[in-house]
């Protein structure tokens, strides 16, 4: 290629770059929605994202944001700009705290119907920390479950409940942690900060 570009330039034509090969594995067709919100069903930008976040009338799914938090994540929550706030406690600390939520909250949920994914994010980034995503397996049983929930209290927060667009799941987990899962729980890598979610499923 650099031989045919030295060739082309001697006989004085224009040289452009070559067309991106069509094979590609990741291609972003859609450049007017955020792919952000699109996978994980929330945008680092938020209201400020320059594409457009459609929001979903009805989902199976259900978001609610940062209700899972554990001691590193409020470590991190007082200092986002640190991304080492929270190593000094490590994932089986986590994962135990992971553990007693799941007990704690997966039943009540459970109450409004069939609950076929239960996935936590223990990403680091404001925007995906502690998120809770709830599957139901209709559309009906989601729309309950945000009634019921939705401005209740847990552990000292009022909860904001809303429809996710995230029904695949791999899309929304960060690749890196499917590529190489660790033994016990992911906290940080750099696919974070792509808006890659780190999940904890139940």
């Amino acid at each position: 290629m650099l031989v045919r570009a030295e060739n082309q330039v001697e006989k004085g034509s224009t040289w452009q770059n070559p067309e991106p090969p069509t094979d590609l594995r990741v291609m972003e067709k859609d450049r007017d929605n955020c792919p952000f919100y699109s996978k994980t069903g929330a945008c680092r930008f938020g209201d400020r994202c320059s594409r457009k976040h459609n929001f979903p009338t009805s989902s199976p799914t259900l978001l609610i944001r940062s209700m899972f938090t554990t001691f590193g994540m409020e470590q991190c929550r007082r200092d986002d700009y640190d991304p080492d706030a929270s190593l000094e406690y490590s994932e089986e600390e986590t994962y135990q705290q992971f553990l007693d939520f799941y007990e704690d909250v997966l039943p009540e949920f459970r109450n409004v119907g069939k609950v076929v994914q239960f996935k936590v994010s223990c990403n680091m980034e404001p925007h995906l920390r502690g998120n809770v995503y709830v599957q139901y397996q209709s559309e009906e049983e989601c729309q309950a479950a945000r009634s019921l929930f939705n401005g209740r209290w847990y552990a000292g927060r009022q909860l904001q409940c809303e429809f996710c667009p995230v029904t695949r799941w791999k899309m929304a987990i960060c690749g890196k942690i499917q590529r190489d899962p660790p033994p016990v729980v992911p906290l940080l890598c750099k696919g974070a900060f792509l808006g890659g979610n780190h999940l904890l499923k139940g």
